[in-house]
C-alpha cells in the first residue's frame, strides 16, 4: 500500500479512518478543451477554448481494522461519510501541493475478511494541481502577490469598505459597490457578503479580467478601501 493520503476541509487524514490505497492511483490530468470547426476547403480547425477538461484521479481503498477494535459497519459509515465531505486530495510525495475535489465516486465493497474489504474510488477534480500557499490572503503590495510564477489562476478578492470602488487587476477594472464587505470570487463568478448573502448586482465587469496570468501583476484598489487576495495558484 502507497503512502499517500486524502485530506477533508478540516485537515483530516483518510488513516484516521482506517482507509489505505492499493498501488499509486492513476492520474488523468484535465487537458486543454478545443472547439471543432469544420471550413470547405480547409479542414477541421481547432481553436483553443481557454478551457481545461476535469482532473480524474482513480484509486482502489482498503477499509482495513485489522488489530483495531471497532465495529466494521460503524467504520465502513464513518469513512465513507468522510469520503463524500472531502475538499482536497494530498499526496505524501507532493508537499504543499493538492487537487482540489469536485465530486467523489464510491464504489461497492468487496469484504475479504471479517475486519477489512476493498472498494473503487474516482475522484473529479478541477483542472491542475493547487498550492496551499495559494489560499492564504495576500495584501496587494506584498511581493509574493505581484509575481505569478505558475499558470493563470482565479483568485478570490476580499474588499472592505463603504461606497463605490475600482478594481483594478493588469490595466482592467471591475465596479463594485460595498456595504463594509464584499467578495468577489473569479472562479465561481460570484459576488457576495460574509454572510453569505448574494450581491452579484453589485459588480459590473468581466470576472475573467481579474485572472492572475503568469508573471508579472498589477493589483489596485480605489483609495480608502482595504482589499486582500486570495490567488488560488495552481500549475495546470
Amino acid at each position: 500500500m502507497e503512502d499517500w493520503y486524502i485530506a477533508d476541509q478540516s485537515g483530516r487524514r483518510s488513516t484516521e479512518f482506517c482507509l489505505y490505497f492499493e498501488g499509486y492511483p492513476s492520474v488523468q490530468i484535465g487537458q486543454k478543451v478545443y472547439q471543432k470547426t469544420t471550413v470547405a476547403g480547409r479542414g477541421d480547425l481547432y481553436e483553443d477554448t481557454g478551457q481545461y477538461g476535469d482532473t480524474v484521479i482513480s484509486a482502489v481503498a482498503d477499509l482495513n481494522l485489522a488489530g483495531k477494535r471497532g465495529d466494521w459497519e460503524d467504520a465502513h459509515f464513518a469513512a465513507r461519510e468522510f469520503l463524500k465531505g472531502c475538499r482536497k486530495l494530498y499526496f505524501c510525495d507532493s508537499y504543499g501541493l493538492f487537487y482540489k475535489v469536485k465530486t467523489v465516486s464510491l464504489g461497492e465493497v468487496e469484504r475479504y475478511s471479517e475486519t477489512a474489504g476493498d472498494f473503487d474510488l474516482k475522484f473529479t477534480c478541477e483542472p491542475g494541481i493547487y498550492l496551499d500557499k495559494g489560499c492564504l490572503e495576500y495584501h496587494p503590495s506584498d511581493l509574493d502577490i505581484k509575481y505569478n510564477p505558475f499558470s493563470e489562476s482565479h483568485p478570490i478578492y476580499k474588499i472592505t469598505g463603504n461606497g463605490t470602488c475600482i478594481l483594478t487587476v493588469n490595466g482592467k477594472t471591475m465596479k463594485a459597490t460595498v456595504g463594509q464587505n464584499l467578495t468577489i470570487d473569479t472562479e465561481r463568478m460570484l459576488a457576495y457578503r460574509k454572510d453569505g448573502a448574494i450581491m452579484n448586482t453589485s459588480v459590473s465587469g468581466d470576472y475573467e479580467d481579474l485572472y492572475l496570468k503568469p508573471g508579472e501583476n498589477e493589483i489596485l484598489i480605489t483609495q480608502g478601501f482595504t482589499l486582500t487576495v486570495i490567488p488560488n495558484w495552481r500549475r495546470l
